[in-house]
């Protein structure tokens, strides 16, 4: 691995010559305050905690991101609306924390939320997003996570593409040498849905990392539920994009020596990002000795960058039955299938039954024509890609529909195609009929149309399915709209089944779905096929797996039962050719461990416990 002023990137040959190229991201390495500090988090507290990755030598195995999370903010703003630390944290500037971290050799990370306030309820980045990134930019951050909290029910895809376009432009006009922030983090709200993996395909479109759970507790049970809820997510991770399975409890609570063992290779294994969350100054030697381990971190640095997963879960009787057709009931596939995204439908006759010009959103480099907009010349008008069609209001009814362009939407006879966007190019924002301003652009999951525009000022502020007691469910989120960088015109709607915005109609699309307009009607958007069942994660005894480069394989047996016991890895559930030779390395020890065959793994492993192997398959010739 070779780093790049500090940034971690894998450096691979260039296709055409021998000079090396920057390739791909790798998951971050470093220290976040929320797990051991909470909202006590104070910049002296990070320059010690620097020093002391220093001393510890934590610095030289590649933990360099210093993070600051909830706790640094001031409840409000300054009088010219910009963020500022809170007296607890700094009397001085985030630029001058930020140098000082630089001089030391680290990065510096910082936190926000993507609501009217933060968890800690600190002042919110929501509507303020290009301010708060360029204010980002110029203090010289290098690395974003922007949590979901202060506001429920802005659509996840809208609102976490607006930081991220704010972020791209922020950093490319920064009077700082450097064209791009290092991480973008965030954590999607559905979220916490457990099988809305389908629906949120789009996360690697949106950032480097997305938490796939809730807060992680230095318990056994949590490591393993965030393990386990990682695992699920795999299909929407790809290489330099990471699902997040949150910060090591490794040096907290009462984890015994085998428990932070299991969960330090897990998230190597699965490519989590290796944020620490204890006191570094008072981490004792054992915990030291897993934090430091360059053999798994190689696994999780790895130039692949593909997560591993669950291949196996067994019980004791299983497992020593070793029955062929018990493995390959229980099983996953040893590929890893991406998350399935519907393509946008051709054109359909309009009906009553379906959502005229509102679409699944698609992502990525996937997003297709038909969901692709601009601006006209004029700036008033919203145009697809062929300048052929307009967004445009009804003469006799309160609908909206996609009509053909008038007269370059110039003309008087265009008027109904003219539109006031207000701030919608750079947040998500209401878009108003010029000519009544009272008049909002409107989806509620039915059809487009114009309503009254509405204010939060009545909303309910403490939903049933709301964890904050600011978080609040907005009737104002059926009038956002964001034109982002992909060129899509997206809505703030959003269904969570769990409850309906004051004023708000029943939610008709289904839960979790972005929803874009498009250029041609398109039928109601029905629930992508729900994951394919999982391996019951009770079952004690565990082979997780996968691919690295070079045609290695990571395999870890983890026991998570209350008794020693053994556990095998078979060829078949791991990713290796019947009849091939491998030759083993012991992760933890180092020891080689010699050639296995008989297309098979085993290891005695203790409670709690693994067992970690990096295999080399061997060819003919090689042994």
């Amino acid at each position: 691995m070779q780093h790049i002023q500090g940034m971690p990137w894998i450096c691979v040959l260039s296709l055409v010559g021998a000079s090396p190229v920057l390739s791909l991201l790798t998951p971050p390495m470093g220290f976040s305050s929320w797990n051991h500090f909470h909202m006590g988090v104070s910049a002296p507290l990070l320059l010690d905690t620097a020093d002391a990755f220093t001393e510890t030598g934590l610095k030289s195995v590649g933990y360099i991101y210093i993070n600051s999370d909830d706790g640094w903010l001031d409840f409000n703003r300054t009088a010219d609306g910009q963020l500022r630390p809170a007296m607890s944290f700094t009397n001085g500037t985030l630029k001058e924390l930020a140098d000082d971290l630089h001089e030391k050799g680290f990065k510096f990370g910082i936190y926000a939320a993507a609501g009217e306030t933060t968890c800690g309820l600190r002042a919110g980045s929501l509507y303020h997003e290009v301010a708060d990134a360029k204010q980002f930019a110029e203090a010289g951050i290098d690395y974003l996570k922007y949590d979901d909290c202060g506001e429920a029910n802005v659509q996840s895809y809208q609102k976490y593409f607006v930081m991220k376009d704010a972020l791209a432009k922020a950093y490319k006009n920064s009077s700082n040498e450097r064209s791009t922030i290092d991480y973008y983090s965030y954590e999607p709200f559905q979220v916490y849905v457990r099988d809305a993996v389908p629906q949120m395909a789009w996360t690697s479109t949106v950032g480097d990392l997305w938490r796939t759970g809730g807060d992680i507790r230095a318990t056994w049970s949590s490591v393993l539920g965030n393990a386990h809820g990682n695992d699920r997510w795999a299909p929407n991770g790809r290489p330099g994009h990471y699902n997040d399975a949150d910060m090591l409890e490794i040096g907290n609570g009462a984890l015994t020596v085998a428990e932070q063992r299991s969960h330090f290779a897990l998230w190597c294994v699965m490519k989590s990002p290796l944020i620490i969350g204890a006191d570094a100054r008072a981490l004792s030697g054992d915990s030291l000795k897993i934090l430091k381990n360059t053999r798994l971190i190689a696994v999780n640095q790895d130039a692949l960058g593909v997560q591993g997963t669950l291949r196996v879960a067994m019980s004791v009787d299983q497992m020593s039955s070793q029955a062929q057709s018990t493995r390959s009931a229980l099983h996953r596939k040893t590929d890893v299938v991406a998350a399935v995204v519907p393509a946008t439908p051709g054109t359909p006759a309009v009906s009553d039954t379906m959502l005229p010009w509102m679409a699944r959103c698609t992502f990525g480099e996937n997003v297709t024509e038909p969901q692709q907009w601009q601006l006209t010349a004029n700036g008033r008008g919203l145009t697809d890609m062929s300048k052929q069609v307009c967004l445009t209001r009804s003469a006799t009814s309160h609908l909206v529909d996609v009509a053909p362009c008038i007269g370059s939407v110039r003309s008087h006879s265009s008027t109904l195609q003219h539109w006031d966007f207000g701030r919608a190019l750079i947040t998500s924002s209401q878009v108003r009929d010029p000519l009544n301003a009272t008049s909002c652009l409107a989806f509620n999951g039915t059809r487009l149309h114009m309503e009254p525009c509405r204010t939060e000022t009545s909303d309910d502020p403490t939903p049933s399915d709301c964890a904050t007691s600011r978080c609040r469910f907005s009737s104002l989120t059926d009038q956002l709209w964001y034109l982002n960088s992909l060129k899509q015109f997206s809505a703030a709607y959003t269904n969570f089944g769990g409850g309906v915005p004051p004023g708000a109609q029943p939610r008709a699309t289904p839960e979790n779905t972005p929803m874009c307009l498009s250029a041609v009607p398109s039928p109601a958007p029905v629930n992508p096929p729900s994951p394919p069942a999982s391996i019951n994660v009770s079952a004690p005894l565990q082979v997780w797996a996968g691919p690295l480069s070079g045609g290695d394989v990571v395999v870890l047996l983890l026991n998570t039962g209350s008794s020693n016991n053994t556990i095998t890895a078979h060829w078949s559930d791991i990713g290796i050719a019947a009849g091939v030779v491998a030759r083993a390395m012991d992760l933890w020890t180092g020891a080689d461990l010699g050639l296995w065959q008989s297309d098979r793994i085993a290891a005695d492993v203790a409670s709690h416990d693994t067992a970690a192997f990096r295999l080399t398959p061997m060819t003919p010739h090689a042994h």
